[in-house]
């Protein structure tokens, strides 16, 4: 994968990176991949947060849960 950066990235970037004591290279790589988990992630908060918009929930009173518990 090609990533073009302008200058001004590339600065901000080594900056960064310098910052965490970590290569440019491994500062992008790292970066990157948190925003694919975090997108993943509110992916999965929205597709919950809809199912809980349509009712679509378990109900559970306080004395249900323990006696799960204590199972």
């Amino acid at each position: 994968m090609m990533i073009d950066f302008t200058p001004a990235d590339v600065q901000l970037i080594e900056k960064q990176a310098a910052a965490i004591n970590v290569s440019a290279e491994d500062y992008v790589r790292s970066v990157s991949l948190k925003a694919a988990h975090n997108a993943e992630y509110l992916s999965m908060l929205d597709k919950s947060d809809e199912q809980f918009r349509k009712g679509n929930v378990i109900r559970k009173t306080m004395e249900e849960l323990e006696a799960m518990a204590a199972e």
